[in-house]
């Protein structure tokens, strides 16, 4: 298998996935080395010199968890990168569109007071003023939180 076929099966993967940890935890593991192949394009050039993401959609066949985890730890082709983390992006938009719609301006939410992937923190309670893929609670304490819908949770009144 050539590693289009492996970021494809990864891309398929990740697209499937409802874990808003492991998607994030991949996208935080992509990230330095974006930023270290950035900071290499632009040495040698100008932004015109990076390359777009590749036009690659995912495969009809996933990989498993440690297969898609080794590609995107291994992969060097920079626009195969983009191809894969934009993949999980978007997973993560939808996600987070879907969550938000359980999340009504008025609702009564508990939000964790770090805004962190696995949630963790003090959870604190609060009132839904604005909606979206980021929520803006007024919290019960008078201050306001905002973040995304995914770490929110629904209390009863």
């Amino acid at each position: 298998m050539n590693i289009n076929e492996e970021a494809s099966r990864a891309i398929t993967y990740y697209e499937s996935l409802d874990d808003m940890t492991v998607l994030r935890a991949a996208l935080e593991e992509a990230a330095p080395r974006i930023k270290k192949m950035v900071t290499a394009m632009l040495r040698r050039g100008t932004e015109e010199g990076i390359p777009p993401p590749a036009e690659l959609r995912g495969a009809k066949q996933s990989a498993t968890a440690a297969e898609a985890l080794k590609t995107l730890r291994t992969i060097q082709d920079f626009a195969l990168l983009q191809a894969l983390t934009r993949g999980v992006g978007r997973r993560i938009e939808t996600l987070e569109i879907a969550a938000s719609a359980d999340f009504p301006a008025g609702a009564l939410v508990t939000v964790p007071a770090n805004q962190s992937y696995p949630r963790r923190g003090a959870e604190l309670p609060g009132t839904v003023e604005e909606t979206g893929t980021v929520l803006s609670v007024l919290l019960d304490n008078g201050s306001t939180w905002e973040g995304p819908a995914s770490l929110a949770r629904l209390r009863s009144s």
